[in-house]
């Protein structure tokens, strides 16, 4: 993958070590966000056939840019010559498109709605790089598939606060960090944050088959979900809860 050496985020994770046990093999990660761009050359080949949540229908082309970046971030082709690596080298991509507003707008009736969806496809870990910690329609479709044995991640959000949520047990909630293991500044942070993961100029598929870099906790909500799909890929008889056992206490302690 060329442009591996500008992906810092990935052995900040030390995830090249963790590929020698773990390549998230036949594991499913559902993308729920603005679609995914199915011609890019580094996603084409791990796509499944998707759900438009907010028509019922099938289309989840790229509706915006962001989906694609956030896809290719947990799971884009690895090893393969071409752009970057994802987290989960083998992991299949399941595309939830969640609006179809070019601005990305998403209403969590919606969401929801899409979660459910994926969670009956057999998805083993859904990503949602929108702000939805504190949504209880969210928590109740997260809930059902974690009922199914599923993980769902999300991201905390950029407003630079402490929005003060409670932690909900349902979503995993992701705050971002710089290659030195600090909060970026913009990163939301609090008792509802489970974790934190690169999120700063982190280098990804862009939409029309380019890369680039890309900031936010949009990003470090993948890069968790990546980690949740490897663990998975190492032991498939984990729990859910055992999962996100392991997630948390093998994460490096940080000031």
């Amino acid at each position: 993958d060329p442009r591996y050496g500008y992906q810092w985020h990935l052995p900040n994770i030390q995830a090249p070590a963790s590929w020698d046990y773990s390549r998230a093999d036949n594991i499913v990660v559902a993308i729920l966000d603005t679609g995914v761009d199915r011609s890019h050359p580094d996603l084409a080949g791990k796509l499944l056939p998707g759900w438009n949540a907010v028509d019922g229908g099938s289309d989840t082309s790229d509706i915006n840019g962001h989906g694609t970046a956030v896809a290719g971030t947990a799971a884009a082709a690895t090893d393969n010559a071409d752009g970057v690596a994802g987290v989960a080298w083998n992991a299949a991509i399941l595309p939830v498109r969640i609006t179809n507003s070019s601005d990305g707008y998403a209403y969590w009736s919606d969401i929801a709605r899409g979660l459910n969806w994926a969670a009956n496809q057999g998805a083993d870990v859904a990503n949602i790089s929108y702000g939805v910690s504190s949504s209880s329609t969210v928590a109740s479709a997260a809930q059902y598939m974690r009922g199914k044995g599923g993980l769902v991640v999300v991201a905390g959000g950029n407003d630079g606060v402490d929005p003060g949520y409670a932690d909900n047990p349902y979503l995993i909630s992701v705050s971002a960090t710089d290659s030195n293991d600090a909060k970026a500044s913009w990163s939301n942070y609090g008792a509802f944050i489970d974790v934190a993961a690169p999120g700063v100029s982190i280098q990804t598929t862009s939409r029309g088959g380019s890369y680039g870099n890309w900031s936010g906790t949009s990003f470090a909500s993948p890069v968790t979900a990546g980690v949740v799909a490897e663990i998975m890929g190492a032991n498939p008889k984990l729990s859910a809860d055992q999962v996100e056992q392991i997630l948390k206490e093998s994460a490096d302690k940080v000031a």
